[in-house]
């Protein structure tokens, strides 16, 4: 009895199956199934699932104006699914059509991600010209050889170690800024990558394949390492930021190579041209406008304007122009400027090399900034004295341009010592006031009107009374090395070695009461000694 039971339920269900239909909710589609596969479609415009199963030819529905594919899944012997140029937002489930080999739905209006997991017959896949912002999920299509998903929104790839098979990878014009790793798709032969937001490349090492490599219009700084990539025929990095060029030395097949809109100088394309048809296969000109630093002087100096372009190389020639009028054309990248018309001078540049005569790099301006001498009133210093018996230091400020050699010269008011420094932050100073003089250039050199004053130190100050009665009548002076005394004139009245037990007498005799200074090996360190009576 179950048997039988069994039986009759397998039978209801077979034949349920067989009756089944579902709704095809586009109308655009319905009439086109309704046109090319009639018999799919039921008296209540319904679709017949038995029947769609029973479709292997190709479907194809494009320029018809379908917004929904709903309905397509049924048909799971077709090979190839074509439905481009119509409005199509949405892709069912194409699972069950486990015998897919191609699917064009290029020029809709695409959201949403359709999931090819598991179409092991599938080789082709053109989704450009939709609105896609996520790549469709790929994964157990074994001879998946084509994807072609440009035109879209993406701003991230998914693994493609899964489609190891693929020859061809298309995601131009999208919002990508990185690609994944490829070194698993060992078979690849196209990767098309233009017009993205990418800044580097992932390495192509193991892609021994490529012959065609198109990531123009990017934001390349580096080029890519393409060493391992000879048998390359079309190249195209035009339109990055890229700043030397590949090494192409070892491709031999080359027939269209672009490298223009880069910031690419002679010395990088000097190497191109013994490569066989340099001038039939390269696209090198134009170059991006090279981006030039400023220049400061003061008035009345000698100025040299320089591109820092192909130093290294003979045969160039450097054009430099100011306001459209040529100034003069030299070969060793430098142009005297003796007589400056003006306070600000805009000078550019045009460099040209007899090897590749079509063409020509520019600059921007190198921006001259001519400034008068600074006065007294551009310059302030921040001063700071620490504790009794140790060094201050200072840090001098001048408003305005400053060149990198400007040098600091102070001058010890009390001992009339000189010191020249090339920062302008000063440290190791024992006296309490400095002069200063800074040397801003040859021509231009500035003696500041105002005394540097070091801050009063907060010490304990040192008392003598030589005098003989038994008490501080002398005073040790500790350490090693050496000592100078001198008065507070900044005469120098004993040098001693340390240590060393002062009682007031110099050279001449014993010391007048006053103030003392007591430098101590070249002025490590110091002592103030007022002598009293």
């Amino acid at each position: 009895m179950k048997k039988i039971f069994l039986h009759i339920v397998l039978v209801f269900i077979s034949f349920a199956g067989y009756c089944q239909t579902v709704s095809i909710p586009d109308p655009a589609f319905l009439n086109f199934l309704k046109d090319k596969f009639p018999l799919t479609i039921n008296g209540s415009d319904k679709l017949i699932v038995s029947e769609a199963a029973l479709v292997t030819s190709n479907i194809s529905c494009s320029d018809l104006g379908i917004k929904n594919l709903e309905g397509i899944q049924y048909f799971i012997q077709t090979k190839r699914i074509i439905a481009s140029n119509n409005e199509i937002v949405s892709i069912p489930s194409l699972l069950p059509i486990t015998t897919l080999q191609t699917l064009h739905i290029f020029n809709n209006k695409l959201t949403s991600m359709p999931d090819f997991t598991g179409l092991v017959n599938l080789k082709t896949v053109l989704l450009y010209e939709n609105q896609l912002t996520q790549m469709p999920k790929f994964g157990n299509n074994p001879i998946m050889e084509e994807i072609i998903i440009s035109k879209n929104k993406l701003t991230k790839l998914q693994d493609l170690s899964v489609v190891p098979s693929l020859l061809k990878l298309d995601v131009g014009q999208n919002q990508l800024t990185q690609l994944p790793d490829l070194s698993s798709n060992t078979n690849l032969e196209e990767l098309i990558c233009w017009n993205n937001q990418l800044t580097d490349l992932p390495s192509f090492k193991k892609l021994t394949k490529l012959t065609r490599l198109n990531a123009s219009e990017n934001k390349l700084t580096k080029s890519p390492d393409l060493s391992a990539n000879r048998q390359m025929s079309i190249l195209a990095l035009n339109n990055n930021f890229l700043t030397e060029g590949p090494d192409l030395s070892e491709m031999n097949g080359l027939t269209d190579v672009k490298l223009y809109n880069n910031y690419l100088s002679f010395q990088d394309l000097l190497p191109y041209t013994t490569i066989l048809g340099f001038s039939l296969n390269f696209d090198v000109t134009p170059m991006k406008i090279f981006k030039m630093d400023s220049i400061g002087a003061y008035l009345g100096e000698t100025v040299y304007a320089s591109t820092g372009l192909d130093h290294s190389l003979s045969n160039v020639s450097y054009k430099f122009l100011e306001n459209g009028s040529s100034l003069d054309t030299v070969e060793n990248d430098s142009l005297e400027l003796s007589q400056p018309s003006g306070t600000i001078r805009y000078i550019y540049a045009e460099i040209k090399h007899s090897s590749i005569p079509g063409l020509t790099l520019e600059t921007d301006s190198i921006v001259i900034h001519f400034y008068a001498c600074p006065l007294s009133s551009a310059v302030t210093y921040e001063a700071t004295k620490a504790p009794c018996n140790q060094s201050g230091e200072v840090k001098i400020a001048v408003k305005g341009y400053l060149p990198s050699t400007t040098t600091y010269q102070l001058k010890s008011v009390s001992l009339g010592s000189i010191e020249t420094y090339s920062s302008n932050y000063i440290t190791g100073l024992m006296d309490s006031a400095y002069a200063l003089q800074i040397n801003f250039s040859p021509g231009c050199i500035l003696d500041y009107s105002n005394t540097i004053k070091m801050p009063a130190m907060d010490c304990k100050e040192i008392f003598m009374t030589p005098n003989n009665d038994g008490d501080a009548d002398t005073y040790l002076i500790t350490g090693t090395g050496s000592g100078v005394i001198y008065d507070k004139n900044g005469k120098e009245l004993k040098r001693v070695s340390l240590p060393y037990e002062w009682n007031g007498y110099a050279s001449n005799g014993l010391v007048p009461p006053g103030y003392y200074i007591v430098v101590i090996n070249g002025g490590k360190d110091r002592l103030y000694i007022s002598v009293l009576y």
